[in-house]
């Protein structure tokens, strides 16, 4: 799996979080921030692969941060007369408030039903739908490892194959 870096926040493009398996592990790297952008660490999850039952994709939209982005900026445009600077800013908080209400979520779900949710940016969503993918290709790689029924079978068609190679070398000599 290629390490996927993606924007959480679209005032906070800079932060990234990061997704990515080590060895035998799902890294999950969410940035944390003070204030909303200015960064501050990151939380990391280190999931094991034998843990991890499913991922999904999930839209939703956060009604409190969509109105009051709304309302952020018809404020800021009725205040663009009166106080431009004092408009300004409040424009540009609605709209970012506005855009961060539609949120992109990444659902891992281990094997003991917790949920660990890693939120995109609504930009984001082919990322987030790649990352639910390698990752499900990952655990399906891994189940496939271990199926022991599967794992007999392709040992029997190779031992098949090589003892017909072999049957055929001594008929031809």
């Amino acid at each position: 799996m290629t390490p996927i870096r993606y924007a959480t926040s679209l005032w906070t493009f800079y932060i990234k979080g990061e997704i990515k398996d080590e060895h035998n592990f799902i890294v999950l790297r969410m940035p944390n921030t003070i204030l909303g952008f200015i960064p501050l660490g990151a939380k990391t999850n280190k999931v094991p692969i034998s843990q991890v039952a499913s991922t999904s994709t999930n839209f939703r939209m956060n009604l409190k941060s969509f109105l009051a982005g709304l309302l952020g900026m018809f404020v800021g445009l009725g205040f663009l007369g009166k106080s431009p600077v004092f408009g300004i800013i409040m424009l540009l908080w609605g709209f970012g408030t506005f855009i961060d209400a539609f949120e992109i979520d990444l659902v891992v779900t281990t094997t003991g039903g917790q949920d660990i949710l890693v939120d995109f940016l609504i930009f984001e969503k082919a990322k987030a739908a790649l990352a639910s993918d390698e990752i499900n290709d990952i655990v399906s790689g891994r189940l496939d490892d271990t199926n022991v029924r599967e794992q007999t079978d392709r040992i029997n068609e190779n031992s098949k194959a090589q003892t017909d190679r072999i049957v055929d070398a001594i008929n031809r000599r």
